[in-house]
């Protein structure tokens, strides 16, 4: 499962966000009716599939066992949430997750292979020239 492609939408007072169509459409029967929920390292929040996120617990739980190991864990465990996808295809997100990347009404939904990205619309829309000349010299060698 590949996503790709960016959804503006708007957070209900709710805290609710509805999963584009689009991504829902890729998701596996098993995969249908949780993702998991990480503050991401950049000013976002995280979707994983279920399926893609027990894929990375994996590769996590092969490391050397040390003190960056249980620290690195403890540390995603503190950012994480399941999420259930309701009937209408709503994800309710934390409103403390929310607040820690800044997100108040309006989202950006953003397919990034793997996984779905969720930033604010300013914040994700003010980046965009940033990105473009970021990713110019990758472009140039892939495509």
């Amino acid at each position: 499962m590949l996503f790709f492609g960016t959804q503006f939408q708007t957070v209900d007072p709710k805290g609710r966000i509805v999963l584009p169509a689009r991504f829902k459409r890729l998701l596996t029967p098993a995969d249908q009716d949780t993702l998991v929920l990480n503050v991401g390292r950049e000013p976002c929040l995280l979707l994983f599939p279920l399926s893609e996120w027990a894929r990375l617990a994996q590769e996590l739980d092969a490391l050397p066992k040390n003190e960056a190991k249980r620290d690195t864990i403890r540390s995603i465990s503190d950012s994480t949430v399941y999420l259930e996808l309701d009937a209408s295809g709503r994800l309710t997100i934390p409103r403390d997750f929310l607040e820690r990347v800044g997100i108040e009404r309006e989202v950006a939904v953003v397919g990034h292979s793997r996984y779905i990205e969720v930033f604010s619309r300013a914040s994700y829309e003010k980046d965009r020239e940033r990105r473009r000349e970021a990713s110019s010299a990758i472009l140039d060698r892939v495509l």
